[in-house]
């Protein structure tokens, strides 16, 4: 009878511990998503100024053109545009020394497309995008506003840190979002 049981409670437990490792085997081979259903943003209409490609959005209302750095030094962009987007290929150009004093005073939001350096080389005269370490914070795009002495900054990151388009047109909706939150009168 103790045999019995014994033998009862042996395949209990076997029977539990191969449900329980089937359950977590099951578990871990469940694919992890490659990115994850967001909405636009559906805010007003926006112009963008870019140096660099212009990106692929989902949003009808959000409108780029491409200007060029000589149009930061002249400040011909302040009243025409809500933000500046400098590109990954334009960023060692971007982190010019001549180039911090105009972001510190403008009243618009810039954004870093792609930046490893995160936004100090844009804001530090003395330091290069070149030179600046290599920040490992998984942002895909990075912002700068300054309001007075204060700066302000964003961060903005991929689902998951996977790079498709799904999760490309996410940060950029958001983007668009803080644009719009920190929209100046014009």
């Amino acid at each position: 009878m103790k045999r019995i049981r014994r033998y009862s409670l042996l395949v209990t437990i076997l029977s539990v511990i191969t449900i329980f490792g089937a359950f977590t085997a099951c578990s871990k081979s469940q694919p992890q998503p490659q990115s994850e259903k967001t909405n636009p943003y559906n805010g007003r209409t926006l112009n963008i100024g870019v140096i660099g490609e212009p990106p692929n959005v989902r949003e009808k209302q959000v409108t780029f053109v491409k200007i060029k750095f000589s149009d930061l030094e002249k400040n011909l962009f302040s009243s025409q545009y809500d933000t500046i987007f400098i590109t990954k290929n334009n960023l060692s150009e971007a982190s010019q020394g001549k180039y911090a004093s105009i972001y510190k005073k403008s009243k618009i939001p810039f954004f870093f497309i792609q930046t490893e350096k995160s936004y100090v080389p844009f804001v530090m005269e003395d330091l290069t995008y070149d030179n600046a370490p290599t920040v490992t914070d998984q942002t895909y795009a990075t912002g700068i506003l300054y309001t007075g002495a204060k700066l302000n900054t964003w961060g903005y990151g991929l689902y998951n840190d996977i790079e498709n388009q799904a999760n490309i047109k996410d940060v950029y909706s958001r983007i668009f979002e803080t644009i719009l939150k920190n929209a100046t009168s014009k």
